[in-house]
Formats: C-alpha cells, structure tokens, sequence
C-alpha cells in the first residue's frame, strides 16, 4: 500500500551507532498525531516514522522545522508485520515558530 498525505514534521534523527562491532541507522521523522478526544485525549503528540533511506531526511534536513511537508509513505511487510516507511519528502511551507537547521550550531 503507497499513499500521500500532508503532515507537520516537527523534526528527524538521522544517525549512525555501531554496536558491537555493528553498524545501526536510525533513520526517522517525527510528525504530528492527533490525540484521540474519545479517549480523553485533546491535542497532538509526535510519533516516529521511519526513512527507507538516509537520503530521504538529507534532502530536507537544511530546512527551519517545523515544516508541513507532503510526504510519500510506503507500507511494507516481512515474514511477521508491516510498518509503514517514507519514501520521499517535500517541504511545503514552514509552520510554528522556527527551530535553526541541524547545520547550525547555537
């Protein structure tokens, strides 16, 4: 299942650990969620989504979050789930108060 929708992304990690001698990517952004009112929730949260690739968060990386951004999602599945990955990002327009890019140190 692919699908496009429009979300505020509210920021992204984009690293490289190694763990015992392994190399691990945490490749994820971080949109907003609505709190499910019938729950007894008001208001959002974020959650993570995780990038197919690294290349999808460096294309935006240099941006001011917040950003609303048309994202391409992609669900895929191995042997026991399925989790959904993004597979493109276009930035749209900046929302909320600015956050300065990762490139730039305070």
């Amino acid at each position: 299942m692919r699908m496009q929708v429009e979300e505020v992304v509210r920021g992204f990690q984009n690293m490289t650990y190694t763990i015992d001698g392994k190399e691990v990517q945490t490749k994820v952004i971080f949109i907003d969620v609505n709190l499910n009112q019938d729950a007894g929730g008001k208001g959002t949260r974020t959650r993570d989504i995780k990038c197919i690739s690294a290349e999808v968060i460096k294309a935006v990386e240099h941006n001011p979050f917040p950003l609303l951004c048309k994202l391409d999602i992609e669900e895929l599945a191995t042997k026991n789930k399925t989790e959904l990955f993004v597979q493109s990002i276009t930035p749209l327009k900046q929302v909320g108060p600015a956050q300065p890019p990762a490139s730039v140190k305070q």
